[in-house]
């Protein structure tokens, strides 16, 4: 083993998460570990932070309260929700600056492959969140893919019950991409023309 055991564990956990390889897990990290003392104390305590950081109990995003930043502004247009895979996907989007509503985050999508079913994700309680805060507006940002046109297939057909207007975000993104990696140009012309699915009358 060429580095200490600490270094190996976390070049390992890096390289597990999506988008980054191990070559970029191991220049993450020795750049870390070359940190003068001021940062590296900054860096180990904002890792401390994290075991105070939990799921936002209405929408999904990270909290370090009951509610997340989103959920708890009162300028926040309760009406409307905007449906998300993961929380990375609602950050692109607020960096728009043009939604103002709320985020559902659904912690990914129907997957018969990989055993995901509707019952794993965070889909039931966007039905509870429209039934009780009488939601009127729906935006579905789900990444187009195979999996992700399925799972807004199978919301559309429980929407639609619940007499709320859906939208579809329009796509400048290529079928197979996804929303965090669209450009904020693209990302902005796919949110102006997004599609009324349900409702509007």
């Amino acid at each position: 083993m060429i580095y200490p055991e600490n270094l190996e564990y976390l070049i390992q956990f890096l390289s597990e998460v999506p988008g980054i390889s191990e070559r970029a897990a191991e220049r993450a990290v020795l750049q870390l570990s070359r940190l003068d003392g001021e940062k590296r104390r900054l860096i180990l305590n904002a890792l401390r932070e994290l075991e105070r950081v939990k799921p936002c109990s209405e929408c999904g995003l990270p909290a370090e309260d009951a509610l997340c930043a989103v959920c708890s502004d009162p300028e926040r247009d309760k009406t409307s929700i905007c449906v998300v895979e993961q929380p990375r996907d609602a950050i692109s989007i607020e960096k728009l600056g043009e939604y103002r509503g709320l985020y559902h985050v659904l912690g990914g999508v129907i997957s018969p492959l990989e055993d995901i079913s509707p019952e794993d994700l965070n889909i039931e309680n966007l039905f509870n969140r429209i039934r009780k805060h009488g939601v009127k507006t729906v935006i579905i940002a789900l990444n187009p893919t195979v999996e992700g046109e399925a799972t807004s297939k199978f919301l559309l057909d429980r929407l639609e019950k619940l007499k709320v207007d859906v939208y579809r975000i329009s796509y400048g993104i290529p079928y197979g991409g996804t929303i965090d990696m669209a450009d904020e140009l693209t990302l902005k012309r796919a949110f102006e023309d997004k599609k009324l699915i349900i409702g509007g009358k």
